[in-house]
């Protein structure tokens, strides 16, 4: 590769936060390629099976609360642009959540959220609660459910296959098998040589950490190991459920998605083991209809987790137009094409209102 070559911004990670981030600033006119260091786009927690897009509890509203009810207000025009330029489908559909109430102070809360969500979720969508749900076993649910219409579904490994197949579309190149060592001002190295860029975007999941690690000489984040399993099941575009930690969430194209764990010990970050078998038989005890679903695959991978949980997003101290897009544990797939405008204004030089604790210096605050 030759080292005179310059690009308007070089990504480091083709997950869903670097892809996103590739979308949105080729989408802005700027020459953009993505650096990935396997042979597969979505290769970390980004190519999972669960998908699920929930939004906070509707109180006690603060600036993170309201960047991610945007970012999932904005989610439904995003991925059906996207997937019109890809021809290939995300698996994205807003199709609800139902949870079950578990107690009697619970109720009161939830009772409560719905008078306010009127109100913070401007009448866009809906918090009901209801004494039942056809779904959920009366015994998960002993004082009724909530019943929200503002979280959605996505298949996560379909959904960056669709970002690849409209980026490819777009010109933009995706380099695979590259591993970057060095990260320095305007300029991104490994082996297969280097790229000169106006701006880096360092997005490489947990890797993205190790870096940063080395950097400020501190642990700026962690993997968290997610084991998912995907059931041979149609249930259409009913609602997902979380119910006791556990997600179930219905794809379109026949099959339930369940998950996931949250292990910070492990042997193999990629293995399943018996807490896989646990999570999926509360899965058939929550929503029976289940109950004989077969497995048709069983995943995990380490989930990047920032040391203060929130997303890392921005300018790096000390580092001239190098820019984070980490740490969407749980949520990424969510907040990915918001974080990416955000990356996207921040390399233009536009002013753009981040949440204070997603910013880099936040999280390496003490």
């Amino acid at each position: 590769m030759a080292s005179n070559e310059i690009k308007d911004v070089a990504i480091v990670g083709a997950g869903v936060f670097g892809l996103c981030a590739a979308y949105v600033c080729a989408l802005r006119g700027m020459s953009v390629v993505v650096l990935e260091k396997s042979d597969a786009i979505g290769a970390g927690a980004s190519g999972g099976i669960v998908g699920a897009m929930s939004p906070h509890t509707p109180d006690n509203w603060n600036q993170k609360k309201q960047f991610q009810f945007d970012a999932l207000c904005a989610a439904e025009t995003f991925w059906r642009d996207v997937d019109a330029c890809s021809g290939v489908s995300s698996g994205y559909g807003r199709i609800g959540r139902v949870f079950p109430i578990p107690d009697e102070r619970l109720l009161g809360l939830a009772q409560m959220r719905a008078k306010s969500a009127t109100e913070i979720w401007q009448g866009k969508f809906r918090w009901d609660v209801l004494q039942s749900h056809a779904l959920i076993a009366p015994s998960a649910a002993p004082f009724g459910v909530v019943h929200d219409t503002m979280s959605a579904r996505i298949y996560p490994a379909l959904a960056c296959q669709s970002l690849r197949a409209a980026l490819m579309k777009m010109g933009v190149e995706i380099r695979m098998g590259c591993v970057v060592e060095t990260v320095q001002d305007s300029i991104v190295s490994g082996q297969w040589g280097e790229i000169r860029a106006n701006a880096i975007v360092l997005a490489a999941g947990v890797g993205g950490f190790e870096f940063l690690d080395r950097k400020f000489e501190m642990q700026t984040g962690s993997g968290v190991k997610g084991q998912g399993a995907l059931l041979q099941y149609d249930l259409g575009h009913a609602p997902q459920i979380n119910a006791e930690g556990i997600y179930i969430i219905p794809h379109e194209d026949g099959t339930v998605g369940v998950g996931s764990t949250s292990e910070t010990d492990w042997n193999n970050p990629t293995g399943t083991d018996e807490k896989l078998d646990f999570v999926i038989a509360s899965a058939k005890r929550i929503c029976p209809v289940l109950q004989n679903a077969i497995v048709k695959k069983r995943w995990a991978e380490l989930r990047p987790k920032a040391r203060k949980r929130t997303p890392m997003l921005g300018a790096i101290p000390g580092c001239n137009n190098v820019y984070a897009a980490l740490g969407g544990y749980k949520i990424g797939f969510g907040l990915a094409h918001k974080s990416a405008e955000m990356i996207a204004d921040m390399i233009a030089g536009t002013t753009c209102d981040i949440p204070a604790n997603f910013t880099v210096q936040h999280h390496l605050d003490l």
